[in-house]
């Protein structure tokens, strides 16, 4: 379940995009399972958007919680001109 989604413009003197932020919940009996598979490889993992590509992506937190299991991750996307 999505606990929070923020976006807010980013800009560099040559690019300009969006800096997000996510935190998610995940729940269930195999939610420790689910979150580990979930953020192993994010980094590096190639992402397809439209229009703009992702320059960084990471996991801020991951831990459990009484609901589940707790995870918070940040990305950064840029304009593809």
């Amino acid at each position: 379940m999505v606990e929070r989604a923020v976006s807010r413009p980013w800009a560099s003197a040559l690019f300009q995009g969006r800096r997000h932020v996510v935190a998610l919940t995940l729940s269930g009996p195999d939610a420790a399972e689910r979150r580990a598979a979930f953020v192993q490889g994010i980094e590096e993992a190639e992402w397809s958007l439209s229009g703009h590509f992702v320059a960084d992506i990471s996991i801020d937190c991951r831990r459990p919680v009484p609901a589940g299991e707790w995870v918070e991750l940040s990305a950064l996307t840029i304009e593809d001109w």
